[in-house]
């Protein structure tokens, strides 16, 4: 109880401290553009976002500089917290509880419920990491770069090559104390969020009288809350789409070239969080272009769109350069018929390519016309239909806007704009309701503006109240669930340990945890099928990303004798196999009889059996 009390106090210090780090580093920033904020809250929100982005970048560069070592790290992070003071002391923001006040009873039932929901997430974010890409990439790529001091290309894990912003910080949280505090990172993204949606509903748009209504329905999506709670990305990815959407907005308002600025570094860091945000460019640039045609002016045009691209490219082609020296593609491993690609072949790209349309319900003609009906009613989560839920609000709240006609506000319009155009570039690629989660809280803004917009219509202000309630009640059902099967409390006050709470949660733990105890230092595992969970593996490894049969499949299919399938796995290195047997040689297994026949061959005569647990197996090459 002791310990888990020293270390739970120990990552709330640092997380308050790397939260001041940001928004004080950003405060020096932004305090620059010369642009002027409507409210203290505003300002907090676009410093925490730019200081995040600086301090990214800033390990960035260490990781560049093969610098990622104790003492660089913390004379960074040093002079980081430094600035941040100064930052602090020079900016005279004030943002009052009373400020946060609700206003009705409505509001004030909101704000509640939101508290609860933001502790249910807290003590879930103080769980060990079970998260799939967080134990797959967002914190393994940072693990290995941590060990090998810098940036280097990670055969096999193809995902390392993502633009990974977040990952840089949750590299940061993985030094000062582990994979705890990198998903503290995550979590304190959400308040950042609500802050945002709580400064649009009040400010962007013209009227909204609820904005923790509009808080409280983002959280309350399972998939946003899920995210809340793990090592993910989306949710940084989130507070800078709303950024650069508030900074149009803005510059909409004023024509002050520092929202220009300020819009392009949100976009910028979008970019090098993910690739789902490559549409932002052209939709930025198009709206700046319509915003001079409406106002029918054209002489700053020129500026503005300098100003604009330039600051995409210094907050977003970092990562991207990164993948063209290191991997022979700034896309990597898109575009391969382009680009090329280290370690990628022309048929690997193909299945790889397919594995995205697969997530969904089809990409027929017939499944994009129901697509916003089965993602928001058929969706489960993790699982292959949209990988997440969202619930069916927003499927019965949006056809409200029908009866508002030509009243809806310029927000508004923008918002449902720029949802479209993204949600049919998301149709188009990786149906994952989770990259939607931007989309989402623009979508929890517009929600409460549409029951505002009714709130004279007393019939339709009920019907409205009844559907938004009925949906949340949905959600939380899902939430519960989800808390219920994770059961925080235990791991998180030390009643159970780390290693019985990740073996309970994790099937394949008991087997990683049995290399980092007995294998040695220097062995290295060919994965196969063991999900590729290499942040739980301290030993080398290898796996194939997703299509996880390829390599043992592309050996055994050019082999004529075990000899030569024992010489080329131990020509790449490797002295242990461990895999699941049910996908390798059992029933759901991918290999050709003769494939398999081959393998069992190869099992008797060259391979030892170390451990077994369940299916799973682990062998030593003899």
């Amino acid at each position: 109880m002791t310990d888990s009390l020293f270390r739970n106090t120990t990552v709330i210090f640092l997380l308050i401290s790397l939260c001041f780090t940001f928004t004080g580093v950003g405060l020096l920033l932004v305090k620059r553009t010369r642009v002027t904020f409507s409210t203290g809250g505003e300002i907090l929100f676009f410093s925490f976002g730019i200081g995040a982005g600086i301090t990214g970048y800033a390990i960035f560069t260490l990781a560049a500089l093969q610098l990622l070592s104790p003492l660089p790290l913390l004379t960074m992070s040093a002079l980081l917290l430094a600035c941040a003071v100064y930052g602090w002391q020079t900016a005279g923001v004030s943002l009052s509880l009373r400020q946060l006040r609700p206003a009705g009873s409505i509001e004030w039932l909101c704000a509640v419920l939101l508290v609860l929901l933001l502790a249910a997430a807290f003590f879930l974010a103080m769980t060990p990491e079970i998260g799939r890409d967080a134990l797959l990439y967002h914190l393994a790529a940072p693990k290995l770069y941590l060990r090998n001091h810098g940036f280097y290309f990670i055969p096999g894990n193809v995902f390392a090559s993502y633009p990974s912003h977040a990952e840089m910080l949750f590299l940061l949280g993985l030094f000062l104390q582990g994979d705890i505090l990198a998903k503290m990172l995550a979590f304190a993204t959400l308040p950042v969020i609500l802050l945002g949606i709580r400064q649009m509903a009040l400010h962007t748009v013209q009227r909204n009288s609820y904005p923790y209504l509009c808080m409280l329905i983002f959280v309350m999506i399972p998939s946003v809350f899920q995210l809340s709670h793990t090592a993910y990305v989306e949710l940084f990815i989130t507070i800078y789409t709303l950024g650069a959407v508030i900074a149009y907005i803005n510059w909409l308002r004023s024509r002050k070239s520092g929202w220009v600025v300020l819009g392009a570094m949100f976009i910028g860091l979008s970019l090098a969080c993910k690739y789902s945000a490559l549409l932002y460019p052209l939709l930025g640039f198009l709206g700046i272009v319509w915003g001079y045609r409406v106002a029918e002016q054209s002489k700053p045009l020129a500026k503005d769109l300098a100003l604009f691209f330039l600051f995409i490219m210094l907050f977003g082609a970092p990562f991207y350069l990164k993948n063209w020296i290191m991997a022979g593609n700034p896309l990597y491993p898109f575009m391969f018929g382009i680009f090329g690609g280290r370690d990628w072949d022309p048929e690997l790209a193909r299945l790889f390519d397919r594995l995205f349309t697969y997530m969904g319900m089809g990409r027929g003609w017939l499944d994009y016309l129901l697509l916003p009906w089965n993602v928001s009613i058929n969706a489960r989560m993790d699982s292959p239909l949209f990988g997440g839920y969202m619930g069916p609000l927003f499927l019965l709240v949006l056809p409200f806007l029908a009866g508002l006609r030509h009243r809806t506000d310029l927000a508004t319009r923008v918002f449902l704009i720029f949802c479209t155009f993204n949600f049919l570039f998301w149709a188009t690629t990786s149906q994952n309701i989770r990259y939607l989660a931007p989309l989402l809280a623009l979508m929890s803004v517009t929600t409460g503006t549409i029951l505002t917009a009714y709130l004279p219509k007393k019939s339709s202000f009920i019907l409205l109240c009844g559907i938004i309630a009925g949906s949340m009640a949905l959600n939380g059902l899902q939430i519960s669930r989800e808390f219920i099967k994770i059961r925080p409390f235990s791991v998180v006050f030390g009643s159970e340990s780390r290693e019985a709470f990740l073996s309970r949660s994790i099937s394949v733990y008991p087997m990683y945890r049995f290399v980092n105890d007995h294998l040695p230092a220097n062995a290295k595992i060919f994965l196969i099928y063991m999900k590729n969970y290499t942040y739980l593996c301290d030993r080398e490894c290898y796996g194939d990303p997703m299509i996880e049969y390829y390599t043992l499949k592309k050996i055994l299919g050019s082999a004529y004798s075990v000899e030569e399938v024992y010489g080329k796995l131990r020509g790449m290195g490797f002295s242990h196999i461990m895999y699941d047997l049910t996908y390798v040689a059992g029933e759901k297994s991918r290999l050709s009889p003769g494939e398999t026949e081959l393998f069992n061959a190869f099992r008797n005569r060259y391979l030892k059996l170390v451990k077994n647990d369940r299916t799973y197996y682990l062998y030593q090459l003899l």
